[in-house]
């Protein structure tokens, strides 16, 4: 893996100027990130959307890249969002507006087009997964919620060893601590979701998931 330095957290006179710019160019930004995250060639033709849900360090950019793959998806991960959006990451409430109104108007473009979306994220608490289920029922797609698991040694593994070196395609600053801080806080389970669980088995269980959704 390579050693990535992350910059400084902006001020927050700085982020309340990023988010205005992003605001006032949201539709040329969506433009670029389409053209970004590599869409399938051709639209699903029926519009789903598969929101992954699961605590920092469990893989679920690994298993959003693997099940894209699979059904002919388009992956949109909020941590590369941002980190696509700004430099130096706050997490300030002004700039997670900022990134979260941009994947709703993404996802919401993508779905319009008859594409199945993957959205990855933690997306533990209700209200957060709200404005995505809103954007699905609104497109009358599909909506399937999946959780992605892993034991709770590997999770720490990862965040333990992604503090010592990062590979590029790694968009995330969550660590330990942050692990620790949602599993205190918990999972607000939706009414029914599928379970994925991230180890040897990965391959089959992205299969049950694939199956899900058909």
């Amino acid at each position: 893996m390579t050693r990535q330095v992350r910059p400084a957290r902006g001020s927050h006179g700085a982020v309340l100027a990023q988010t205005r710019a992003l605001a006032e160019h949201r539709g040329e930004l969506v433009a670029q990130l389409r053209a970004e995250i590599g869409l399938p060639a051709r639209p699903n033709g029926r519009a789903a959307l598969v929101i992954l849900m699961g605590f920092p360090g469990v893989g679920k950019t690994h298993c959003a890249r693997l099940l894209a793959a699979r059904i002919g998806a388009a992956h949109v991960a909020t941590d590369q969002l941002r980190s696509r959006l700004f430099i130096a990451a706050s997490y300030a409430a002004e700039e997670n507006r900022a990134v979260f109104t941009l994947a709703e108007t993404l996802v919401d473009d993508l779905l319009a087009q008859g594409h199945v979306v993957v959205l990855d994220a933690t997306n533990l608490i209700a209200s957060n997964r709200a404005p995505m289920e809103s954007v699905a029922s609104r497109r009358g797609a599909a909506l399937l919620h999946v959780l992605v698991v892993a034991d709770d040694a590997e999770a720490r593994a990862r965040l333990a060893a992604r503090a010592v070196a990062r590979s590029e395609d790694d968009h995330s600053d969550a660590d330990v601590g942050v692990y620790e801080r949602m599993r205190e806080r918990g999972f607000e389970a939706p009414e029914r979701f599928v379970e994925l669980r991230n180890g040897v088995d990965l391959t089959s269980e992205i299969e049950r998931v694939a199956a899900a959704l058909s």
